[in-house]
């Protein structure tokens, strides 16, 4: 079994999805010989569907109960809207051929809003069990880029870990620009580790730290065995990876077993760079070696 196959696009307007995994279904039939894939990462946003959030949504996930419940139920409409836009992409065919060689699809669904724009949307992840034909986990991007800072609906930090093991892995998955939360650059600021802040009180009150610091500590106290990250683009992932290794391995005396980020556009640097461990790599449905 390969633990994660990553679906690599490099074209900005896919024409076929369904020729993408028509090729890449027999391609890992030749590769598996009856086995499967356990994860099948593609990218952020891959999918896209038309919903109006109205102005004044919750950003954040409220802390009193009655309006959190609210928030929840208004939640779970985008994510059932999203749902419809995936079956609408994956038919019952579709299904039950990637069904066949893999155990857990890990997809990209974002709203619909105009690039640049500041109407209200939300970046969602689904991890689809391809065996049972239903959703398994929702996640989506937490931590915003700074112009999505006003529009983006961030989801809560708990959604990103996987409770309960899938084949004996404790498994986290993050949206695009969270990965971000380990930039090397910003450890003086955020570090869990005193001596990288080199005598420097930790910013948890700022804004950044309010997102980042609980972030980066519930991560490391989760301490995945696989991580699954899905960005909109390349963008320079690796040395984020490289901190949040440093970092486990300082906290938990171990790296991550195995990880990718699941890519748009497909450079070799990008792929060497953002995986680790048992990953296959599809570029445009096609098998690429290193």
């Amino acid at each position: 079994m390969t633990t994660i196959a990553r679906i690599i696009v490099t074209e900005d307007n896919l024409q076929s999805k369904h020729q993408l995994f028509k090729d890449f279904i027999t391609e890992s039939q030749k590769e598996l010989k009856g086995e499967k894939h356990q994860f099948v990462l593609l990218s952020a946003g891959f999918l896209t569907f038309d919903t109006n959030v109205p102005t004044g949504f919750p950003l954040s996930e409220p802390q009193g109960e009655a309006e959190k419940q609210k928030w929840d139920t208004k939640i779970e409409a985008l994510k059932e809207q999203a749902l419809a836009e995936f079956h609408r992409t994956f038919d019952c065919e579709t299904l039950n051929e990637l069904k066949s060689v893999a155990n857990y699809l890990v997809i990209g669904i974002d709203s619909n809003a105009a690039p640049k724009s500041k109407e209200i949307r939300i970046q969602l992840v689904l991890v689809y069990d391809l065996q049972s034909g239903k959703p398994l986990h929702w996640t989506g991007k937490t931590y915003p880029k700074p112009g999505e800072r006003d529009c983006l609906i961030k989801m809560p930090i708990d959604t990103h870990f996987i409770e309960g093991t899938i084949g004996g892995k404790k498994v986290a998955v993050f949206g695009c620009h969270d990965l971000s939360i380990f930039n090397p650059r910003h450890q003086r600021h955020f570090s869990p580790f005193d001596d990288e802040r080199k005598g420097k009180k930790r910013q948890e009150s700022t804004a950044s730290g309010k997102i980042k610091c609980p972030f980066i500590d519930a991560t490391l106290d989760f301490s995945p065995d696989i991580m699954l990250q899905l960005p909109h683009t390349e963008g320079t992932w690796a040395a984020k990876w490289t901190k949040l290794n440093e970092w486990m391995r300082r906290k938990k005396g171990a790296e991550i077993q195995d990880f990718a980020s699941g890519l748009k556009g497909a450079s070799k640097y990008s792929l060497s760079g953002t995986q680790k461990g048992d990953v296959m790599n599809f570029v445009n449905g096609k098998l690429v070696t290193k």
